[in-house]
């Protein structure tokens, strides 16, 4: 994959130096809100992207040291128009920490401080460390009468809801992919995908992790997705993850991350303003995983809508053993983030509700979950969550979010948790 990446080096540098001289010496184009432009009836040869992100994230845990964390997120990027099919992206990503001591997170000073009352006490993770990284850098071809598309390169990979693939975009450090995918679209409204990935760029930064298990993944991955969209019941897709992963945790050769998954959701409306979705995965050790186990996962969820308010009830089941540690894990059991960086020995059930409604131009979502374990035996703990979206301007929202958990389990659900954040994002 070095070679790759050269290669997409190679080409995204050719990319700007044509587009440069024909820029110069050809056209002559105008500028109109930062990007170069042939005239005014073409799209740009070469368009800048930035976003930034302010945040402010408090992680507390009854008997742990209280963690703050301060940062701002920028992301630069420049990214070609597409010619004869082909178009380049080239991104830096960045996270700049106020005060590293005041929280812990791999990458950084790790408290508790010999002055804190918790000295002797675990303290909580806030994920974002400071890092500087090639976050993106790609080249693709897409050829629509064909029906086909390839990427090549550092890329974002996202499939279907994020469970077992996703970029965990809530975390300032976004998570990609050193990646060869193609997408195959029928006219039969079937979809066909595959990846390769040779190396898991993680959310936990450039610096030298203080945990090397938090260090990212190489190995040779495989990402099989078929989707068809024009059942008489819904929209199936279908998958196959087959995981190759070691880092520097690793015993030579040997990972626990490393796994195969094989399953399928499905998705459709049961009558106008009720909607469904239900999922099934079965997995096992693979590669050269020194564990030898099989797991498996339920979910099902039913989402309606009706006077302004979208509720979804839902069931998540994670069997003994089951792992996802390339998936947007924030998304799914609270936003008190317990079950991260594992899930509990005896598995999860997750029965959990969300409500949704826009206030006075303030997006309101409020969710409840309780925990038991896989067989539903005994309670591990609840949660509720509440996010708030405010979008001032077509560049600016604000964002708040708090989660309060209440534990009743062992391990990582002993403890009463408390996360709370507020952030800004702008993109420019």
């Amino acid at each position: 994959m070095k070679q790759t990446l050269k290669l997409t080096t190679g080409l995204a540098v050719f990319a700007g130096l044509a587009t440069s001289a024909f820029a110069g010496d050809t056209y002559m184009g105008s500028a109109k809100g930062g990007k170069v432009i042939i005239d005014d009836a073409k799209p740009a040869l070469i368009t800048p992207t930035l976003d930034t992100r302010f945040r402010f994230e408090h992680a507390d845990a009854k008997n742990w040291t209280v963690g703050e964390a301060a940062t701002v997120r920028n992301r630069l990027g420049l990214k070609t128009g597409v010619f004869n099919g082909f178009q380049a992206f080239a991104e830096y990503e960045g996270t700049l920490a106020i005060d590293r001591g005041d929280y812990r997170s791999p990458g950084l000073t790790s408290p508790p401080l010999a002055s804190s009352p918790y000295a002797a006490a675990p303290a909580g993770i806030i994920a974002d460390p400071e890092s500087h990284e090639l976050n993106q850098l790609w080249v693709s071809y897409s050829n629509p009468d064909a029906g086909y598309s390839v990427k090549v390169g550092r890329q974002a990979i996202n499939l279907g809801n994020q469970r077992f693939v996703g970029g965990v975009a809530w975390r300032q450090n976004m998570q990609t992919f050193d990646a060869a995918t193609i997408t195959y679209k029928t006219g039969a409204g079937i979809e066909l995908f595959y990846g390769y990935v040779n190396k898991v760029n993680r959310i936990f930064g450039s610096e030298v992790p203080d945990f090397v298990g938090q260090s990212d993944f190489e190995g040779s991955s495989h990402l099989v997705e078929a989707r068809f969209g024009d059942l008489p019941f819904g929209k199936l897709t279908t998958y196959a993850y087959l995981l190759d992963l070691t880092n520097q945790s690793s015993l030579p050769g040997r990972s626990a991350a490393s796994s195969n998954t094989f399953g399928g959701y499905l998705t459709g409306d049961l009558v106008e303003g009720l909607s469904y979705y239900a999922e099934f995965a079965y997995q096992t050790d693979a590669f050269d995983n020194p564990n030898s186990y099989t797991s498996d996962y339920q979910h099902v969820a039913l989402t309606g809508k009706a006077a302004g308010f979208t509720t979804t009830l839902g069931l998540e089941r994670l069997g003994n053993g089951f792992n996802t540690p390339l998936g947007t894990n924030h998304k799914f059991n609270g936003f008190a983030d317990v079950t991260i960086p594992r899930y509990p020995a005896g598995g999860l059930s997750d029965f959990y509700l969300t409500v949704a409604k826009p206030i006075g131009g303030v997006k309101v979502v409020a969710g409840y979950h309780h925990y038991l374990d896989e067989s539903m035996d005994f309670t591990l703990g609840n949660e509720f969550d509440l996010v708030l979206v405010k979008k001032l301007t077509d560049n600016v929202t604000l964002l708040g979010k708090g989660a309060w958990f209440n534990g009743k389990g062992t391990g990582l659900f002993t403890n009463d948790r408390t996360r709370l954040s507020i952030e800004a994002n702008i993109k420019y």
